[in-house]
């Protein structure tokens, strides 16, 4: 996510961070019945929808298992992911498209991480207008510690925090990757996050956790 207009509905986890409610809130936090990988592969690509055609790890072809019913933006969205955010924006830049994110709120208040459970999914409209799933997005929040009150909250300014706050959040990891950042909210009042990308559902020539994908265009 390197774009002021991306994820703006992440605005919200800012408030929950800053005043502690909804951390480990998983009331929408809902996993889709296990499928396997190759019915994963099978019901994307009977319709076109994506590309399963190319081999990823077990631990991604979990991800693909547990994100496999996401291609129906409906079944997401019971799931507690924003698909219904119309005025989400298609993000891309000079390297690539990243998509349309299609964040969950209760996913991303929990400071847990779950390989199956991604905080956002990535959607691509193709030539009709239905969204295609692409690929997923991991999202952590960073905490800060006031040393002179002991306050715990994000980060909500451009500029860095005081070096003497103390991060609570460690640099997350995931399939053996460093988590982008922290860098600074994509809009005022996000406050700095780490993010990490997968694209399991679209081949990108840059790479499998890089943030843009030029194979593919915003319409």
């Amino acid at each position: 996510m390197k774009k002021r207009s991306c994820i703006r509905l992440l605005l919200a986890v800012t408030a929950m961070a800053a005043t502690g409610i909804g951390c480990g809130d998983e009331t929408h936090a809902t996993r889709p019945t296990p499928i396997s990988n190759d019915q994963a592969a099978s019901a994307a690509t009977a319709e076109g929808v994506t590309d399963a055609s190319f081999l990823v790890g077990p631990q991604l072809a979990a991800v693909r298992r547990a994100t496999a019913a996401f291609h129906d933006p409906a079944v997401a969205l019971a799931a507690g992911y924003r698909t219904d955010a119309t005025n989400e924006p298609c993000v891309s830049s000079p390297d690539g498209a990243m998509g349309v994110h299609a964040p969950n709120f209760a996913l991303i208040g929990d400071p847990d991480l779950d390989p199956t459970r991604p905080e956002a999914l990535l959607y691509l409209p193709n030539a009709h207008g239905k969204p295609r799933l692409i690929g997923v997005e991991y999202v952590r929040i960073v905490l800060l510690r006031n040393p002179e009150t002991n306050e715990v909250g994000p980060w909500l300014s451009d500029d860095p925090w005081p070096a003497h706050y103390e991060v609570v959040t460690p640099t997350p990891r995931l399939f053996g990757q460093t988590f982008q950042g922290p860098m600074p909210g994509h809009a005022p009042g996000m406050g700095w996050h780490w993010d990490l990308h997968a694209w399991i559902w679209a081949r990108n020539p840059s790479g499998m956790f890089a943030p843009w994908n030029p194979a593919l265009e915003c319409p």
